[in-house]
């Protein structure tokens, strides 16, 4: 089947002229809104820090998910800033792409996860009968004197290598050890932490080729504080014995000191699991860019760069690269998944498992399945799907919950932050009416609420695995957990409250806030009405019908602004038909402006939004409108002085004595009236 594009990028000439101002605002720097404070505060703190690098692994577990929250920040938003920062990201990582193993396919590489070929580089094991000697190390000409262990290590651990000359420099004093294997004509990366005591003996770690008496990498330090140091190396053809020494650039300086710490020898190589985490934020901003016409002009350009390097190079090659090979399997007609290489050793040497954990090809295939709705490749459909049904036939029932294991060769169950991949991947199948059902979501939402968190709102902590097992450590890790919000308003305050005395400081609690801030209450949840209720597919998640029927108050996907959904509200000639939302974590005496699309059928029913004091019984704010095109609307609320009413936010008709007339609603927000947003 071929994983190339089978449908067609849009062209200049399709363009809607619609005007667009780009980047004239930049994000705020402070708000009334806690959550949007602590995000444009790390952002500023790390917001740059992953996407330069060229290694797969920190653009995956990094940039990936501040990639995805500047998506959620422009859709909360509508500020093109966003996208700006975006794009300046993605630009950088696209360029960076390589075609590490000449395959001509582009894609993302790291040395992180690959077998190690030297054994006991952080040196914490010693030697038996020779505590001071480096397990798996052998000296060269030297002595426990001059060849070490040491408690002078690096950031972690208790141990480093101390590598001293001679006091009459008359002879090498090394540490060696033979690679345990090696990919054959395959990049490889020397990487370390290193320092020395100024000497003039300086440092030196090198790969020596026994086979040919030649060396192949060589990193030369004089530095005295720790340094981390790398170096990259191709391995010569099969068959040949490599070694890995450290010691000196000179032998003849007496008192020069050499220290070693966490010294690694990995291949660089593809992962799966890596490209699909890296894709997906560029795969959604290719479909926010396809959809939405108003963003076209100044962004169609670089959707089309992305969209081609995606489809092109990323995802074909895990199916036609020669280097890589094919890594799809089809178990049945109705499920199938992805399997390491088999090609070459990219986990451990002699791994007895073959399919992929469920996160790594869930990450990949949701990649797949957001493109999908951009050009209707409908091999792209098939693997999603089918790696999704073969994901939900792992789910065991927890009383009402499910609980799953990190993979199908694992008895471990699969902990919180990995679980993100998983729930991301199911989201997105649910809300595409594929495979998970909202009762499936239902049952996501249980492993959370009845078994992962401990009952408390105002200190939530949350379990490492999604048995209810294990310790807090993984419980910030919520980032896309924070969306089960949709299914249970409890979601939100068990993951916000763990941010609102806590300064985040992570890629992935840039994340976590962005989606905090999608399901706060203070600024309407489901917006934009994409969301279902769980109980009910008419229904908008978290909207509450008041004397309306899902044939009077209802998701419609025929009149809506943007998106798949806008809200209809059909008069029936004698009840208000209502839907609303209670507001909260509203500051007292404060100004708010509520802004929404709105249109009607044209008939007198027209459509009206309030605001309703439910303590007092009182119209806080009321608009009205008849237009029959979709026209913004705004009105200003000023909250009571007391905190504690109870505030509602209403959407419904005009004139309630007409019989069958329409009012649509689309994207309703409240912010505070001085902020940005």
């Amino acid at each position: 089947m071929n994983l190339k594009r089978s449908g067609k990028k849009l062209v200049a000439g399709s363009l809607l002229a619609v005007a667009l101002l780009v980047g004239a605002v930049s994000p705020a720097a402070a708000s009334n809104n806690v959550w949007y404070d602590k995000y444009t505060a790390l952002d500023t703190s790390i917001g740059g820090n992953f996407y330069t690098s060229k290694e797969g692994s920190n653009l995956a577990w990094g940039e990936s998910y501040i990639l995805n929250s500047y998506l959620d920040l422009y859709g909360l938003t509508k500020n093109t800033s966003w996208l700006n920062k975006f794009t300046t990201h993605a630009d950088t990582i696209a360029a960076n792409a390589d075609d590490i193993d000449g395959d001509g396919y582009l894609g993302w590489s790291t040395s992180t996860y690959s077998p190690l070929e030297a054994a006991n580089g952080d040196f914490e094991l010693g030697t038996s009968g020779d505590s001071t000697l480096p397990a798996n190390w052998l000296r060269f000409q030297g002595t426990s004197s001059t060849v070490r262990r040491t408690t002078d290590s690096a950031f972690s651990g208790t141990f480093g290598a101390k590598i001293s000359t001679e006091p009459t420099g008359t002879k090498w004093q090394s540490m060696y050890q033979p690679f345990i294997s090696y990919e054959p004509n395959t990049k490889y990366v020397l990487r370390m932490n290193a320092k020395t005591n100024g000497s003039a003996a300086k440092g030196r770690a090198y790969v020596r080729d026994k086979t040919t008496n030649t060396l192949i990498a060589t990193i030369l330090f004089e530095n005295t504080s720790w340094e981390y140091l790398t170096v990259e190396f191709t391995t010569p053809a099969a068959g040949h014995d490599l070694e890995l020494w450290l010691g000196h650039q000179t032998y003849t300086v007496p008192g020069g000191i050499a220290y070693y710490d966490n010294v690694k020898v990995g291949a660089k190589l593809p992962y799966l699991v890596h490209d699909g985490m890296i894709g997906t934020p560029l795969a959604k901003f290719i479909r926010l860019i396809n959809q939405t016409p108003s963003l076209q002009s100044a962004y169609l350009t670089k959707s089309n760069t992305y969209q081609d390097l995606l489809e092109d190079h990323v995802i074909p090659r895990w199916e036609s690269s020669p280097y890589i090979g094919n890594t799809w399997t089809s178990f049945s007609s109705t499920t199938g998944t992805y399997k390491q290489s088999t090609n070459f050793d990219a986990f451990s040497h002699g791994a007895t498992w073959t399919y992929l954990p469920y996160n790594q090809s869930l990450a990949y295939t949701l990649m797949l399945m957001v493109l999908y709705d951009v050009n209707g490749n409908t091999t792209y459909l098939d693997r999603a799907k089918k790696n999704a049904q073969y994901f939900k036939n792992s789910l065991v029932a927890n009383g009402t919950a499910y609980k799953w294991n990190y993979s199908n060769y694992s008895s471990g169950a699969e902990d919180t932050s990995h679980a993100n991949i998983d729930l991301a991947a199911a989201l997105e199948m649910y809300r595409h009416g594929l495979i998970f059902t909202a009762a499936d979501m239902d049952k996501f939402t249980d492993a959370l609420t009845e078994h992962m968190w401990n009952s408390n709102l105002t200190t939530p902590l949350v379990t490492k695995y999604v048995d209810g097992s294990g310790d807090s450590s993984f419980s910030k890790y919520m980032s896309v957990w924070t969306e089960l919000a949709q299914f249970d308003k409890r979601v939100f305050n068990i993951s916000s409250e763990q941010f609102r005395s806590y300064t985040p400081v992570s890629g992935v609690e840039m994340l976590n806030l962005s989606n905090i801030m999608k399901w706060d209450r203070a600024k309407i949840v489901n917006q934009g009405f994409e969301m279902k209720y769980s109980l009910d597919s008419t229904q908008p998640a978290q909207w509450n019908r008041v004397n309306s029927t899902s044939t009077t108050a209802y998701l419609d996907s025929t009149n809506k602004y943007e998106g798949d959904y806008g809200a209809t509200i059909k008069a029936n000639g004698t009840t208000e038909q209502i839907l609303n939302q209670s507001w909260e974590g509203w500051l007292p005496s404060t100004s708010y402006t509520l802004t929404f699309m709105g249109k009607t059928d044209g008939t007198a029913a027209g459509g009206k939004v309030y605001v309703k004091n439910e303590t007092t019984g009182t119209i806080l704010a009321t608009f009205s409108f008849t237009d029959t095109t979709w026209t913004s609307k705004s009105l200003t609320i000023t909250t009571p002085a007391t905190g504690t009413n109870v505030l509602r936010t209403y959407i419904t008709n005009d004139n309630l004595t007409v019989t069958n007339g329409l009012a649509f609603f689309d994207n309703i927000k409240i912010k505070a009236t001085a902020d940005a947003w």
